[in-house]
């Protein structure tokens, strides 16, 4: 019985000691990944409405500020989502294939636009205008603060995006 007490003090401190300390970054670190969340939630919910046409859903996702780094060029939201009536009557389609790599890297202390989340996604896209179409990727880069996308930064093959659309 004496040999049974100091054994159970050994398991139980080696139990305490292997449990997860949740908010504890190792040192030096500025944040961590994660590979599901809300924020990644709103960014794929963001791409499919880009692929379903449906800008209603689309401009909901962002913030009505948001901005949008987009290979070289700036635009906000509503320029971003003039797209969608420019791609409509030249009879481009879009379409989301899949997404290679999905995750979140959430970081200490906000930085850009105020956001400390930020979702980074590489997604296989098909356009489609007659019989020409044009396989793209597009990586993104999504500031997202309070459950809204505030900034994004694409980057593509713009001259096979050029190609479809003339």
């Amino acid at each position: 019985m004496k040999k049974l007490i100091p054994i159970a003090c050994v398991i139980a401190g080696g139990i305490m000691s292997c449990t997860k300390q949740e908010n504890q970054l190792p040192e030096g670190a500025i944040g961590y990944v994660v590979a599901n969340s809300a924020n990644i939630d709103l960014s794929t919910k963001s791409m499919k409405a880009l692929s379903d046409g449906d800008s209603a859903t689309y401009r909901a996702t962002y913030s009505e500020d948001a901005v949008f780094y987009d290979n070289a060029d700036t635009t906000t939201l509503d320029q971003n989502v003039s797209l969608f009536s420019v791609m409509k009557s030249k009879g481009i389609t879009m379409k989301l294939d899949t997404i290679s790599n999905i995750t979140e890297t959430i970081y200490s202390k906000p930085g850009y636009f105020g956001a400390s989340n930020y979702v980074s996604a590489y997604a296989w896209f098909t356009l489609t205008r007659g019989d020409k179409s044009a396989k793209v990727i597009i990586h993104s880069v999504d500031g997202i603060k309070d459950g809204k996308q505030v900034v994004e930064w694409l980057r593509y093959d713009s001259k096979k995006i050029s190609e479809i659309m003339q």
